[in-house]
């Protein structure tokens, strides 16, 4: 079975205090041109989306410099829908038994905020430790349902430094069901734009269980 981790596209959509909002347009319609299309204007790291370590490393790698098979792994959902915040005791209890693990998926219950004010407030994020940890195990990507792997005030971004700084790309924005299973190897893809030089890419994400 499938199940998309992707949070739809749309002018509507939340974007990342500061960033410039994203615009849908249509460029044409059948009626007056015989075909439409429609015009997409979109932060790189606007709705669900990954970084690449270019997005704050200097002379990091840009998303494109990748292989595809770099997006695509065994993965584990962790159920931290009842924390502040995000050790490696919660990290270890799942990865630990797991080698085989490339990607996290970290399960805040955040996805159900989507659009709502409260997205941007009090989401659990890593502890610095948490993220060391994550570095250390050479994971492919850390994912989250959340805005950003930082607390929004912290302007320092330790964790987006320590993880992309160490090569672990980071997923935000996705879209977890609260029913997604927890703590079982299951197959994830993260489908990103090639966009030549990219520092993220919006993603089309989902899972196979």
């Amino acid at each position: 079975m499938y199940i998309d981790l992707t949070h739809e596209i749309s002018s509507e959509m939340p974007y990342f205090p500061g960033t410039p909002a994203p615009s849908l347009r249509r460029f044409c319609t059948i009626e007056e041109s015989g075909y439409t299309e429609l015009e997409i204007s979109i932060n790189s790291h606007t709705g669900t989306h990954i970084d690449a370590p270019a997005h704050i490393i200097p002379g990091g790698l840009h998303l494109d410099k990748f292989d595809i098979d770099h997006f695509i792994g065994k993965a584990i959902c962790i159920d931290c829908t009842y924390l502040n915040e995000i050790g490696v005791r919660e990290l270890s209890l799942a990865v630990e038994p797991n080698s085989s693990v490339e990607f996290i998926l970290l399960k805040t219950g955040w996805s159900k905020k989507w659009g709502d004010s409260s997205y941007f407030q009090g989401f659990p994020v890593l502890t610095e430790a948490a993220a060391h940890y994550i570095a250390d195990k050479k994971i492919k990507a850390v994912c989250m349902d959340v805005i950003s792997a930082d607390n929004i005030a912290d302007q320092h971004l330790p964790i987006h430094n320590i993880l992309l700084g160490n090569g672990v790309m980071i997923a935000e924005n996705l879209n977890i069901p609260e029913s997604f299973p927890i703590e079982r190897l299951f197959e994830i893809y993260l489908v990103p734009l090639k966009i030549k030089d990219s520092d993220g890419s919006p993603l089309r994400a989902f899972a196979k269980v």
